[in-house]
């Protein structure tokens, strides 16, 4: 690109970015976290860990994070970190990015068109996921699934630089950073351990079918998939956890509805406009590549069918993890996780399909150099800052919606620990108006909500009750 738009672009993405990592300075816990903190509080760790394993899920790795969250310091000395565990992931899934980019094109692009087209996928990843609050923002979510998605990316990463270098005996320090990621990631939820399992899976399949031979590092990483999966798998908890859904274990109904609800995310991602014009850039840079000699097309070994179904797989697998134990759609961190996948198996299937099919024919004739193409990519990329819900983040900053939120959560602290002090049975706390950008889980009108005990257990009287203001009717003409 042209030195003046690049450099445009460039502005375009910091500030874009910014943003996110502006609003987590005013999130505040809910749910979860406080529930997870004083469980942390009270109970030795490994005790309440093999409690869990037992009476909840097997997810071994992410429930020490959720126990020895920073809210265990209290809210004076945890909030803040609390925070920052939010720009550390937004930031920490930008490296992840970078570094299988990188790992993909080798020498391809600069380290700073890199780190561009990296932004711009997480950028990307942030204007149309399901739920940025359980994405990022809250924290018992974003350990769970953000940070192993984040981690996945470094394993794919490794695994493409394996295979670039021949694919043969693997070095002791490659085996051991591959199986400790695997452990962590499987050891995060249920969705991530199927992926990590199927993911090895396809890699032993893909070699027997290509070259008759597993190399030695796809048979370490299955083993070691495999048996953290069983380990998550087999946890007596899951049983106890699924008790509470009577219409789980029906397949026809996970069928269905897994079909359907991946029909309909997809349908949605794949309309949002940026996605459409960044796969058209997409396009046209590789192209660019290609013309080049710095990277190679796609032979005819590669099914362009099956590659095309890959990142609807990816959707399935989530929603099948999500239906089949409990029969329900649930939480959208889940989904959160499954578009993280959809976009690079998106794009992977897009070139494989622009080699195959619209390239020979000529489509797409405009190039990189085109002033046209540039100045549109800095449009398209504006378009993080005022788009559908990318408008909502700068309208809550810019309208001061977010401070505001910030300081209500914080006056409800207040009252919350005073009626503590004075031994009151019951406080009444004022309404919030609550960001638009984001979908927080608000306090229950009822006070034995689980939600409302457990931020009164947190602040020092599980029997206080939060009565919760309702908020003014809005005016109308």
């Amino acid at each position: 690109m042209a030195r003046t738009p690049y450099r445009i672009l460039w502005l375009l993405l910091a500030l874009a970015f910014l943003r996110h990592l502006w609003i987590a300075l005013y999130v505040h816990p809910y749910a979860d976290d406080f529930s997870y903190a004083v469980a942390g509080m009270r109970s030795p760790l490994l005790e309440r860990l093999a409690q869990e394993y037992d009476s909840w899920n097997g997810r071994y790795f992410s429930n020490i994070l959720v126990l020895r969250n920073p809210l265990v310091l209290g809210m004076d000395q945890g909030l803040w970190p609390y925070r920052m565990v939010a720009i550390a992931l937004m930031l920490f899934s930008w490296v992840a990015c970078f570094s299988l980019l990188r790992a993909l094109v080798d020498k391809a692009l600069r380290k700073d068109e890199v780190a561009a087209v990296s932004l711009v996928f997480v950028l990307l990843y942030l204007h149309i996921m399901p739920d940025a609050s359980e994405g990022f923002y809250w924290y018992s979510g974003a350990v769970t699934y953000q940070l192993p998605n984040a981690l996945g990316f470094f394993l794919l990463a490794n695994w493409v630089r394996y295979f670039r270098a021949g694919g043969g005996r693997p070095s002791r320090s490659w085996v051991i950073v591959q199986v400790l990621l695997v452990i962590v990631i499987a050891g995060c939820n249920e969705l991530h351990m199927a992926y990590v399992v199927l993911f090895h899976a396809g890699l032993i399949v893909h070699s027997l079918y290509t070259t008759r031979r597993v190399a030695n590092g796809v048979v370490i990483l299955f083993i070691a998939s495999v048996l953290c999966g069983l380990v998550v798998a087999l946890a007596p908890g899951n049983a106890t956890r699924g008790a509470l859904f009577p219409f789980r274990y029906d397949l026809v109904h996970t069928l269905l509805y897994s079909s359907g609800q991946t029909g309909r995310f997809t349908a949605r991602w794949l309309s949002a406009a940026p996605l459409l014009l960044i796969t058209i850039a997409f396009i046209v840079f590789r192209r660019k590549l290609l013309a080049l000699g710095s990277i190679a097309s796609f032979g005819d070994e590669v099914n362009k069918w099956l590659v095309l179904a890959l990142p609807f797989t990816i959707v399935f697998v989530a929603m099948v993890v999500t239906y089949w134990p409990t029969g329900l759609l649930g939480q959208h961190r889940t989904l959160n996780a499954a578009l993280f996948y959809f976009l690079p198996a998106w794009f992977f299937a897009v070139s494989v399909w622009d080699d195959r099919l619209l390239r020979p024919q000529g489509s797409i004739s405009f190039g990189v150099t085109s002033p046209y193409f540039q100045w549109g990519l800095v449009a398209v990329c504006a378009s993080f800052l005022v788009a559908q819900r990318d408008w909502k983040v700068t309208e809550d900053l810019v309208t001061g919606r977010m401070q505001r939120y910030d300081r209500a959560v914080c006056q409800r602290y207040d009252l919350i620990q005073r009626a503590v002090q004075l031994g009151s049975g019951r406080v009444e706390l004022p309404a919030i108006e609550a960001p638009e950008s984001l979908h927080i889980l608000p306090l229950d009108p009822s006070p034995d909500h689980w939600m409302n005990r457990s931020m009164a257990d947190y602040f020092g009287n599980a029997q206080l009750d939060l009565i919760v203001s309702p908020l003014p009717p809005v005016a109308t003409e």
